[in-house]
């Protein structure tokens, strides 16, 4: 039996849209009234009500034990401290400094790119500027709201200097790396005037028979600064195609209906593919982020069913690429003394292969304790409570790495999606992990998400987290 298909017609309504969905006898429409991603989520929403498709996570919640303890996460920031901070503090680096803290933290597409906070004391935190203010980002960047994206930044102290890597959108919607220096945190901030990392992940294989498809294209992001005892300095990052694979995804389920019976396992899951396979047309055309909006039903259907969705492509002659794009391995290299270019041979030093992990990992950071190196990220879907901090170890900054079986970090009653964590010396000099969460029933694209903080203990490879002091 083929899952029955649906009809779609999408087209602008004012600033958002009026989307049409048929299937079988069963029409409705909706109207969405921007192309932002809280609206995405109220229509699936209202799709799973009609025609009975997945519910969003962000209203299904965690799976985690509901009686399990609350942790000791310590909230540090829970709201926006400028007018000019849009949505909080993603993707939180944290630095210390003879000065105090200082913090970056993701800006998405605000017209302001990476704001900039600093504490004395891991309490009070005072908004210090932008690195690059409205009009002062670099020329090779896309900018604007719903145009460019300004992800992951991470500040550094490099000799008198103070180094800082970022994700950035170039103007061919392709993501890249980059790298500025200031004399100081707060600025000012001068570009190396073009990416650091600029690499396209370029493959064709199985879209020939779909000529309305752009190519498999994707990028680099969470770039990541460690600089070892004897001064030598790496840099990690993420290739990132997990944005890649789910159009391809959704155009072969539309090409090859019958697929959808042998991937998906229950009727909500089957009837989100065959909606994803109807829209994909439509989504083609869309800003990248907005691509990710309409696909992300699909990414928690495969989720859902990762092993036998795998095994079934893993039969199919045109879905090698789509395979491939759903790796999303973390790379290492040297950096140079001056930072403008990397050296040495480029190694790759953790893939997502645990099922908590899913389709992707992201956000590396790593810190040396008592000699041995811990290299903690980010897994799964960074919008939904399904996101979580996995550790490994290593004795090399190149590794190999050990994981650590289960995400050291994951979704509780009171915060959802911890990720994308920095290490740094608390108030007491021990180590502290710093990251963000959403608050419970929020999740996505320009949502709030918070600044926490938690106690870590090393314990020769295994990495727990501990209370923090009362009074700290």
């Amino acid at each position: 039996m083929t899952t029955q298909p649906f009809q779609v017609d999408a087209a602008a309504e004012g600033a958002g849209y009026r989307i049409t969905v048929t299937r079988g006898d069963e029409n409705r429409d909706y109207g969405l009234p921007d192309n932002e991603h809280p609206s995405f989520q109220l229509f699936y929403a209202e799709l799973a009500r009609d025609f009975g498709t997945l519910v969003p996570e962000t209203q299904a919640g965690p799976v985690n034990d509901a009686q399990a303890p609350e942790p000791d996460w310590r909230p540090l920031i829970l709201e926006n401290l400028s007018p000019r901070i849009t949505a909080g503090y993603g993707d939180p680096a944290v630095l210390k400094t003879d000065e105090g803290y200082w913090l970056v933290a993701t800006s998405n597409d605000a017209l302001d790119a990476f704001p900039i906070l600093h504490s004395h004391d891991l309490k009070a935190w005072e908004h210090k500027g932008f690195v690059f203010a409205e009009g002062e980002t670099p020329d090779w960047t896309a900018h604007g709201r719903m145009v460019g994206d300004f992800w992951a930044p991470e500040m550094a102290k490099v000799g008198d200097e103070y180094w800082l890597c970022y994700t950035a959108r170039q103007r061919t919607n392709a993501l890249a790396i980059g790298l500025a220096k200031a004399p100081h945190p707060t600025g000012p901030w001068r570009d190396l005037g073009q990416p650091l990392i600029l690499r396209d992940a370029v493959n064709t294989t199985g879209l020939a028979d779909d000529p309305g498809m752009p190519l498999l294209s994707g990028g680099v992001i969470d770039s990541h600064f460690f600089i070892d005892a004897d001064g030598t300095s790496y840099l990690f990052w993420k290739r990132d195609t997990n944005g890649v694979w789910p159009r391809p995804l959704a155009a072969l389920l539309r090409r090859r209906p019958e697929l959808i019976e042998q991937m998906f396992a229950t009727e909500p899951e089957r009837a989100t593919a065959a909606f994803c396979a109807a829209i994909q047309p439509w989504a083609n055309g869309r800003r990248p982020m907005e691509r990710f909006f309409l696909m992300q039903p699909l990414i928690s259907a495969v989720l859902a069913n990762w092993h036998g969705v795998r095994e079934v492509l893993a039969t199919c002659d045109d879905a090698e690429s789509i395979l491939d794009a759903m790796s999303t391995p973390i790379h290492a290299q040297r950096l140079s003394d001056d930072g403008a270019q990397l050296v040495g041979e480029e190694r790759v030093v953790l893939v997502n292969d645990m099922d908590w992990e899913g389709h992707l990992i992201e956000g590396p950071w790593v810190t040396r304790q008592d000699g041995r190196y811990y290299l903690f990220y980010a897994g799964n879907d960074f919008g939904t409570p399904a996101y979580g901090i996995g550790v490994a170890v290593a004795d090399h900054p190149f590794g190999p790495y050990v994981k650590q079986g289960e995400p050291l970090l994951k979704s509780t009653r009171s915060w959802w999606g911890p990720g994308h964590a920095s290490v740094a010396p608390g108030v007491d000099e021990q180590p502290q992990l710093f990251f963000h969460a959403y608050f419970p029933g929020t999740g996505g694209y320009n949502a709030f998400r918070a600044l926490l903080t938690t106690g870590l203990s090393f314990n020769d490879g295994v990495v727990q987290v501990k209370d923090l002091p009362v009074d700290q």
